[in-house]
């Protein structure tokens, strides 16, 4: 029987969701640094408390969470020519504490804890950083925050993973990787990336300055790489055997669970981006 209390739940949490984000994108930079900066706090609180609780390992979580916000800020504060070492020198002091807690701290798994550690960081808080860059990449002679390429990339996430779903139940007959993700299938992942390219162009008709080859290149690597970001957040809550990382968003579980492709879409969209201003 359909659930009338936990569908509107959910699509009220969805929608507010939703219309957070884009006030952080679309509304000011400080809003950007701010919701991002907030979502950022928030998974990674999610992932080691996910490590914390289902490892024997000794896990900072308030250590490691206070990390990722500093090396956050400290990219922005870059980005803005405002504090030229910040960047490095948070990295460097994070990575240097990890260090030489392995030398004072006596437990026979801490090199475990310092991988988990570091992993987060590598998992959640460098894409982050790499958002930061990417809102400012194409305007570095003059740094300013440049929207475009952010609200594409949720646009494009949220394009593949909508028609994904619409693919695989009304098309869906050949399983993509079951062992990781049950309910993916081919037919969902290439109607994924089919409609996620439509979208793309129509970005082309609304951002003009980029080709519409660009655009469609564009959607593509986020589509791809977006079903990568989710099948390995499925992995590790396969692994952890958890079925949402939190219940932060009613009937959406943690906040990690809405931004599992992002993590893998942002470094390839950077990439994608840094080939592009190379050659063009």
């Amino acid at each position: 029987m359909l659930n009338w209390r936990n569908l509107i739940t959910r699509g009220v949490a969805g929608v507010v969701y939703v219309l957070i984000l884009l006030f952080g994108i679309l509304y000011h930079k400080y809003a950007f640094i701010t919701v991002f900066g907030l979502i950022l706090v928030l998974a990674l609180n999610e992932f080691y408390r996910l490590i914390e609780d289902k490892t024997p390992h000794l896990i900072s979580k308030l250590f490691n969470i206070i990390s990722g916000a500093i090396i956050f800020i400290s990219a922005y504060l870059f980005l803005e020519e405002k504090a030229m070492l910040a960047l490095p020198l948070a990295a460097l002091i994070y990575l240097l504490s990890l260090l030489v807690s392995a030398i004072l701290i006596n437990r026979s798994d801490i090199f475990n804890t310092i991988i988990y550690s570091a992993f987060g960081q590598l998992y959640i808080t460098l894409p982050f950083c790499l958002l930061l860059l990417i809102s400012y990449e194409y305007e570095m002679a003059d740094p300013a925050y440049f929207y475009a390429f952010i609200l594409a990339i949720f646009v494009f996430i949220w394009v593949n993973d909508t028609f994904a779903f619409l693919s695989g139940v009304t098309m869906g007959k050949r399983k993509l990787l079951e062992r990781i993700s049950p309910k993916k299938t081919v037919e969902g992942f290439v109607g994924g990336i089919f409609f996620t390219m439509l979208a793309g162009v129509g970005f082309s008709f609304i951002f003009t300055e980029y080709t519409i080859f660009f655009w469609i290149g564009f959607a593509f690597i986020a589509s791809i790489f977006g079903t990568l970001g989710d099948l390995f957040e499925s992995l590790i809550k396969r692994t952890y055997k958890v079925k949402d990382s939190g219940q932060l968003i009613p009937g959406h579980g943690g906040i990690l669970d809405r931004i599992d492709s992002l993590l893998f879409v942002i470094p390839a969209i950077y990439v994608y981006l840094l080939i592009v201003n190379h050659f063009i």
